[in-house]
């Protein structure tokens, strides 16, 4: 698999392009973002569970179009609309007039709109009519949750920001019993780092963490 990282790690540029891994999923779908002159409509919906870098792309895409990237609360109190493109996260906690107003505009305009969510439009209660049919006529793109060669490689990123080479089966073994999201990658490794106290990264070591630590399980039947 041809790996890439874009998920967010713990740097100044942690949503940079050079600091994106990706599998194919999100090889894909940031093909598609970079090129909006293909999508046919102005508007586009990335979908995906939390951790699975719907965040991250919608960065990369907001720098590479020179557009502003807003969360639902700055939708609230958005003040003109003087840029190229828009990115909202949390879309469907984001006020309904400002996505209207937006979705218009960037039809107007020739511009573009990515609204980054983690459900189908339809589970959003929307309560005013058009913005609903606007939503629902929009194309979406659908991430997974990381899968294990991903979080294996973003684990690798971690650990080597902070100068530390762990074994190969210290690093299977944490990936197959952790949730599979970034979010759990930042915490595991930084919970590590302190619990490791000198001691070799090693499977042995993880073993002994996860023994400790059953909050960091995700259940794997048969996980040696």
């Amino acid at each position: 698999m041809s790996l890439q990282l874009p998920l967010d790690l713990e740097t100044p540029d942690r949503f940079s392009r050079d600091n994106f891994i990706a599998n194919t999923a999100l090889t894909t779908s940031l093909a598609v973002l970079m090129h909006p002159d293909q999508w046919l409509s102005p508007h586009l919906i990335l979908m995906g569970p939390k951790g699975s870098g719907k965040t991250h792309l919608g960065h990369i895409f907001a720098d590479h179009t020179g557009g502003r990237f807003l969360s639902a609360m700055q939708t609230y109190s958005l003040d003109e609309l003087a840029s190229t493109a828009y990115v909202v996260d949390d879309a469907e906690d984001a006020s309904e007039e400002a996505l209207f107003h937006l979705c218009n505009h960037v039809q107007k305009f020739g511009q573009q709109l990515v609204l980054l969510t983690e459900n189908q439009p339809i589970a959003w209660n929307v309560k005013l009519p058009d913005l609903s049919s606007r939503l629902n006529a929009m194309r979406i793109l659908s991430l997974p949750e990381p899968d294990e060669d991903l979080l294996i490689a973003i684990l690798n990123k971690l650990f080597a920001q902070r100068a530390i080479s762990p074994s190969p089966d210290f690093i299977d073994y944490i990936a197959r019993r952790m949730d599979r999201s970034v979010g759990a990658a930042q915490k595991i490794v930084t919970e590590l780092e302190h619990y490791a106290n000198g001691r070799a990264f090693n499977r042995a070591l993880a073993k002994s963490f996860f023994d400790q630590n059953g909050d960091f399980f995700e259940p794997e039947t048969g996980a040696p």
